[in-house]
Order: C-alpha cells, then structure tokens, then sequence
C-alpha cells in the first residue's frame, strides 16, 4: 500500500475507533483527550511536566485569553513546554519537530485578521489550523502533526509522552478558543463566579494549616465554587474570658476551636456555625466549652472551669487570629483561577 494511502486509512480508523478502544492505545494515558480531561492534578505542583497538564496551564493563562493576547499566551506556552521537555529528556529532533509548528503557528496568529474581517474564519481555519496539535490516534499508537514532523507518541517513555501530549493539550485548548472566539454566557458565568469567589476571599473564615491539611475539601482543578460548608480543627483565635464570682472579670486567652463546622449563606458574604472550644488563658487552667457563629464576625461562647473542685461557668468572646491569613489566601486565589481556566477554556468536545 502506497504511503499517503496508509495515512489516510489510519486517519480514517482513528476517527472510528470507540473511545474503550482508543484508551487502550500506548500513549493513551496521556495523548486521550477524555482521559487527561478527568483526571484531577494538584494545583499545588510546581514541576516543570505537571505544570503542563491542560487544566493547570489554563488556569495560568486565563486572563490572557480573556483579552485575546494569543501570541503571549503561545510564546509563554513555548517557553513552558521547552522546561518541560528538557526535564522529560525529550529527544532534540521532537523538540525541533514540536518548536517548529508552534512557531509557524505563532507567525500565523501575528498576521490575525480583525474579528470584523470577513476572511478571519477561512485564516483561522487554514493558515492558523487550531487542530493541528490535537494529538491523534492512530491504528496501534498516538501521534502528533502529520508529515515529516510527525512524533509517535505511543513509542516514548511515560515522562516524555506526558510532556509532549500535555504540552499539545494546552496548545490546542487555547487554539480552539481563538478559533470559536469567548462566548458571551461564558462571561456572564465568570462575573457570577468571580463574585462569589471575591465574598469568600474577603469574607470567608480563614482555613489554618492543620485544616488545609486535613480537610483538603474540593481543591481539584475540577472546581467552580468554594465548598459551601467548612470544617474547623484546632483553629486558634484571640478570645477574651468573662467570668463571675463576686464581680465580674476578663482576662484575654487563646481559644482553640477543636472541631467545628460552618456553613456560608448570602452568596459566601454571611457563615454560622457551632465548634466545641478549648480556652487557654495565661497563669490559669483550660477550660472547656462551646461557641456559636452566629454570623460573619459574630461569634461566642459558654466555658466552664474546674477551680476549687467545682466547674465556674464563664463566657468567651473571640476574634480570627489572621497571623496565618495569607497562606488561606492564596489557596483561595488557585481556586479563583481554576475555575476562570475552567468557563473561558473548557473542554471542546470530543470529535
């Protein structure tokens, strides 16, 4: 069978291929567009390969495609995916390969016509080509391109297939949009979300470490909204102990809220909740007790003490302890931006 007529029958029985069948294709656990889009990364990682998975390297960039700066967003993907591959150990003929229809596509987005211009979809279409890094299954592998700089995926170590796959998913993703353009429900969802992120940033109950830790919630990059309930271990506060014997006293302590649980409301501006709680004050002993969250900023609680071989109630008040605010923080801002990457670069759908 001549060349280009192989080609084309394997072109044609990738396209029919079930997607079971597909994900059994070496390469499959990284080049199968449903696989990958499943799958569930952390967002904490910093590697150079697990930094190129489609659905973290959409959260970095998403501002960018919001304002269609499609040559930034490439070339900082370029320099991305050259990290990655150097890690990988991918081969320099693949690298050339890869680097080589990246930048004819970049020279492509720099001659862009406007959106007005009646010849932009025929441009997009065949000149920029946005599926040109769709990695593709082939009879018994994965590739990517066609031709000459054709890379068979499929033949290559784990660490190299991940980068060269991942890399091709994050390119495409950002070549399908510049294609379809944004859509305007898409932003209309984003102001919806960016609000409620927002009240929660600003208003929401700071998460310790010990809570980041434990009760890592739905910190997958698969997220749209912050959890509406939250749990509270060993959440240290300022607190001050009112207590009665002749007269009434206070004494300022730390208040540790051993477990609780809050719930948001009003669109995460508001919270109420319950935790039992640990009073320290200093040059006397614990005492135990309950509070109440009642709603944002509003919160105390009833102690008791075993002094003098009696329980003495008490009450306590107490105010968030924001020494370790900014770590909460900035796990709140990674959720911000993955559900950003999320409405503006969706998954396109399975072909």
């Amino acid at each position: 069978m001549r060349p280009h007529l192989l080609t084309i029958s394997a072109a044609i029985l990738a396209c029919t291929l079930p997607a079971t069948t597909r994900a059994g294709l070496p390469g499959a656990a990284y080049c199968d567009a449903v696989t990958v889009y499943n799958e569930n990364p952390s967002p904490e990682s910093m590697a150079a390969v697990e930094r190129m998975h489609p659905l973290l390297s959409r959260a970095r960039y998403t501002d960018a495609v919001r304002d269609e700066q499609w040559e930034l967003v490439l070339r900082a993907l370029r320099a991305d995916a050259l990290e990655a591959f150097a890690v990988a150990g991918v081969g320099t003929p693949e690298q050339q390969n890869f680097l080589a229809e990246l930048d004819e596509t970049i020279g492509a987005v720099q001659k862009l016509p406007n959106v007005e211009d009646a010849g932009r979809a025929t441009y997009v279409n065949n000149v920029v080509r946005p599926i040109r890094f769709d990695p593709q299954p082939l009879i018994d592998t994965y590739a990517l391109f066609t031709g000459a700089r054709t890379i068979d995926v499929g033949v290559k170590p784990a660490e190299q297939q991940r980068a060269l796959c991942w890399s091709a998913f994050s390119v495409n993703q950002v070549l399908f949009h510049l294609g379809i353009g944004l859509q305007p429900e898409a932003l209309k969802r984003l102001a919806r979300f960016n609000v409620s992120w927002a009240n929660y940033r600003t208003h929401g109950y700071t998460r310790q470490p010990l809570e980041l830790f434990v009760f890592r919630g739905r910190s997958g990059v698969h997220d749209t909204l912050p959890n509406r309930a939250q749990w509270l271990l060993g959440h240290l506060s300022l607190g001050a102990e009112v207590r009665w014997r002749d007269s009434l006293t206070s004494v300022n302590s730390t208040v540790v809220e051993a477990l609780g649980h809050l719930w948001y409301w009003r669109n995460y501006s508001q919270y109420s909740g319950v935790s039992a709680i640990v009073s320290v004050p200093s040059g006397r002993r614990p005492a135990l007790g309950g509070m109440v969250h009642v709603a944002r900023s509003l919160r105390g609680g009833v102690l008791f003490r075993r002094e003098a071989k009696r329980w003495r109630p008490g009450v306590v008040v107490s105010s968030d302890l924001y020494g370790l605010l900014e770590r909460s923080k900035r796990s709140v801002d990674r959720g911000l931006a993955i559900t950003r990457g999320k409405v503006l670069l969706g998954v396109p759908a399975e072909k």
